[in-house]
């Protein structure tokens, strides 16, 4: 049969293009359920909407897994962001996290109000006082000599967690939220801990050479305390929306996915025998049924291309002495592989090929009796695909 067979199926190869739908989920804030409490739709892209409180400007939706424990656990955030000055009155997120089928998962709707003057000012003074507190608390003088309680590193990431603790509940309307303090206060904490005295001069008492050294101690951490308030002022000035509603919505499930099974048609040749420069081989026509490996759209992408086939070539072989080679149990070749998708209708089968012959014994005792022989052989081949669901009732 002419090898050329082989690529009859290289015409299914034009790719359809397929474009993401959303699903909408409407969130009610009083009820704080979502679709009414039905279960929510799993392995797509989903639209969360629902009405925007008055005064809100900012939503954020937080997936979680089920019984989470913390934000550190978080799977997804999306955010809402009302650009338009208030004139919205409901919202729509898209949520680009598709949920697996038959889980249950946490979620966390926050929504952010615009903050006001007093606010703002209040919040920072509570961080500048904090972080006053923390250098007079970390730096001393012992020696002659300043010296920090910790590695300047150390302290820088101490101050930096103290901004992002103060700024847990507060939002931005820009894109950037507070991304760390400045070289500068790491080279001024560098500066300060290089810091010497001087003995005490005969003409000054204990307590004025005291003073001196506390007095000059307190000027470098003013130093320092004024670079971080520019840069918390900077800060503020992008600050916008302070946290005013938040819904826990807990271990709310997702729908339930229908299996499916595929009906595999293709050609294919199977090797028979001989060297690689020089074998003969059967090519056929043959159907099966294929199980994928995974029908999640989260699962890894070989897993999700590709499937273990099952089925029977429709014609017999011959080999290379005329010999007739069929298979087992059916009466025809039997195949067992996998596919993998190579385009939107074609895949690729490679597996094993159960075969059986019958040969003719032309000498010794048993000359004229025939011989019946099992064997393996590999196989490859194109194939198209129709799927099939399998639901299964409650």
């Amino acid at each position: 049969m002419n090898k050329l067979h082989l690529m009859v199926f290289a015409i299914l190869g034009m790719v359809c293009p397929v474009f993401a739908q959303y699903t909408t989920i409407n969130y009610d804030l009083e009820k704080n359920y979502f679709n009414e409490g039905q279960a929510l739709p799993a392995e797509k892209p989903l639209m969360f909407t629902g009405l925007v409180p008055q005064g809100v400007d900012i939503i954020e939706i937080s997936i979680l897994p089920a019984k989470a424990k913390s934000d550190k656990d978080r799977l997804y955030l999306a955010s809402w962001k009302d650009f338009d000055n208030k004139v919205n009155t409901s919202y729509s997120l898209a949520v680009n996290y598709p949920l697996r089928a038959s889980e249950k998962y946490d979620f966390r709707i926050d929504f952010y109000r615009q903050i006001t003057t007093a606010e703002r000012e209040r919040l920072h003074q509570q961080i500048m006082d904090q972080a006053k507190a923390y250098l007079d608390a970390n730096i001393s003088l012992k020696d002659h000599k300043v010296e920090l309680a910790k590695k300047e590193k150390r302290m820088l990431v101490d101050l930096e967690r103290i901004i992002h603790e103060a700024l847990a509940n507060y939002r931005s309307q820009q894109a950037d939220n507070f991304a760390g303090l400045s070289t500068s206060v790491r080279q001024q904490l560098v500066k300060l801990e290089g810091v010497q005295f001087t003995k005490t001069p005969k003409d000054s008492t204990a307590q004025q050479a005291a003073n001196s050294r506390q007095a000059l101690i307190a000027q470098k951490i003013d130093e320092i305390q004024t670079t971080i308030t520019s840069e918390i002022w900077e800060l503020m000035a992008k600050t916008s929306s302070i946290l005013s509603i938040s819904r826990y919505v807990d271990d709310y499930g997702t729908e339930q996915k229908k299996g499916f099974f595929s009906l595999s048609f293709g050609y294919g040749g199977v090797y028979l025998a001989g060297p690689w420069n020089d074998f003969s081989y059967g090519a056929s026509p043959y159907a099966g049924i294929a199980f994928p490996l995974s029908n999640s759209t989260i699962a890894p992408q070989f897993l999700r291309n590709s499937s273990v086939v099952f089925g029977v070539f429709l014609d017999d072989f011959k080999d290379d002495k005329g010999n007739v080679v069929t298979g087992m149990i059916v009466g025809r070749p039997v195949y067992l592989g996998l596919d993998y998708k190579l385009f939107e209708f074609v895949r690729f089968n490679a597996g094993a090929a159960f075969l059986e012959k019958t040969e003719m014994i032309v000498s010794g005792a048993e000359a004229g009796q025939t011989n019946t022989k099992a064997f393996i052989r590999p196989f490859v081949g194109l194939s198209a695909r129709i799927d099939l669901s399998i639901g299964f009732g409650k």
